[in-house]
């Protein structure tokens, strides 16, 4: 469900979600004529349920995606990132981004548009990058909170005082997120860059055959351990996830190249292409033939 800000409907069913967008010249004439708009801008909110893909709003600004229940994932600069529960999204919105979800339980999500001079400020702030797009403020009720707060006081129009709100609770939001990233400790920002360290490896040799032991080898843990914490902050095992890998790896090849599904199957560590198209239906509905020629 989608709707502008200038139009008048009745509230939308939770369990079928929300998404308004503030017109692109309602934006940028609050940028110019209000001051109090010009550093930090609500351009728009969602609450989004069981979406198998994500449509990232237009214009520039930035992008937070915050998950409440269920599993997705984002692919940025061609590398795939896990979303679970607790973990925020922190994409500018003139980058590449594609967005689904993990399987096929609900995913839940929060997402506000946020436009201004001082974007850039926040995103520095919370040291998110394009290599590591997903940070892990956890679940928490006051962050959800305000995801909420944001979209409800866009609901009531495009005037001044509705946008001043809901950039208010934006600058509320992105206080509090801050906040949770500075006071993690080093040894839990040690474990997050292991296990993305973990990821980038994987991303970077898909075509030979990882085991737990030698990831766990390469991040300095046990193998126990490693695997908890890799399912801890991803929602699967490292092998479950080299296969998630695996399959968005293909899904690119096949938009992006002419290579033969046996190539493909064989640059993704598959010797047998039969089987590698069997799993590919399984993950994508499609065998791989039919999602070249869906295009």
């Amino acid at each position: 469900m989608k709707r502008l800000m200038n139009e008048q409907s009745p509230p939308a069913d939770p369990s079928r979600g929300l998404e308004i967008e503030v017109p692109p010249a309602v934006v940028a004439s609050a940028s110019r004529s209000q001051p109090l708009l010009r550093g930090l801008l609500a351009a728009g909110a969602g609450y989004c349920v069981n979406r198998n893909r994500f449509q990232r709003p237009p214009g520039g600004g930035l992008l937070l995606l915050y998950c409440i229940r269920g599993r997705g994932w984002c692919e940025t600069d061609r590398r795939l990132h896990p979303i679970c529960p607790g973990d925020l999204l922190v994409s500018p919105l003139d980058r590449p981004l594609r967005c689904g979800a993990r399987g096929s339980a609900l995913w839940t999500f929060y997402w506000v548009q946020a436009g201004g001079a001082l974007v850039p400020d926040y995103t520095r702030a919370l040291a998110a990058s394009p290599g590591q797009p997903v940070r892990h403020p956890g679940q928490e009720l006051q962050i959800t909170r305000l995801f909420g707060e944001v979209l409800e006081a866009l609901r009531g129009g495009s005037s001044f005082n509705r946008l001043l709100h809901a950039s208010s609770a934006l600058a509320h939001l992105l206080a509090l997120l801050i906040a949770k990233q500075t006071e993690r400790s080093p040894a839990e920002s040690d474990t997050v860059r292991k296990v993305a360290e973990a990821i980038i490896h994987m991303s970077d040799h898909l075509q030979e055959r990882l085991r737990v032991p030698g990831l766990a080898r390469l991040a300095g843990l046990s193998p126990a351990y490693f695997g908890e914490l890799f399912k801890a902050q991803t929602g699967c095992s490292p092998r479950e996830y080299l296969q998630l890998l695996r399959m968005h790896r293909a899904c690119q090849m096949l938009r992006e190249t002419n290579w033969s599904v046996k190539e493909i199957s064989a640059r993704l560590g598959y010797h047998d292409p039969f089987h590698f198209s069997r799993r590919f239906k399984a993950f994508e509905g499609l065998s791989p033939t039919q999602y070249r020629q869906r295009g």
